[in-house]
């Protein structure tokens, strides 16, 4: 099995890879035949694939949420975990869709990677180990044992 899981990118302005494809027109036929088993695309988008049923996912979703706007609520992690029964995982982007931050596998904020002094962080040692500084967005990780109950 294919470490990289093949992601269906709905944003203009990414590079492709092998498994990676961008549809910056969004969800249509042409996503479908690719197959995605992942999704990474702005999240009033992913909000609003919630009701397509032609939507069938096995490996994630990554929300991409930007600079003035607010981070990934509570209730978009569990609409969006309630619909597509996979791990939801937020980047926060630079407006030439830069990554900025991006969340890890214990779901305990956003490791930084470029910029983002203008924010508070955390700088303590997340629980995956990394000492890189995070914008805080709550510890997720008993919610997600929760949910998986």
């Amino acid at each position: 099995m294919d470490p990289e899981p093949r992601t269906a990118i709905l944003a203009a302005g990414f590079q492709e890879t092998t498994q990676a494809h961008v549809f910056p027109q969004g969800w249509d036929e042409h996503v479908a035949r690719f197959g995605p088993s992942s999704i990474a695309a702005p999240t009033e988008l992913l909000r609003r694939l919630v009701s397509n049923t032609e939507v069938h996912l096995d490996h994630s979703l990554v929300a991409f949420t930007y600079g003035g706007t607010h981070g990934l609520t509570e209730a978009d992690r569990d609409l969006l975990w309630h619909a597509f029964g996979v791990p939801v995982f937020e980047q926060y982007l630079g407006p030439n869709n830069e990554l900025l931050a991006s969340e890890c596998d214990a779901h305990a904020g956003l490791h930084v990677l470029l910029g983002c002094e203008h924010l508070a962080l955390e700088r303590e040692v997340c629980g995956c180990g990394s000492r890189a500084p995070r914008i805080a967005r709550g510890a997720r990780i008993e919610e997600l044992v929760a949910l998986l109950a």
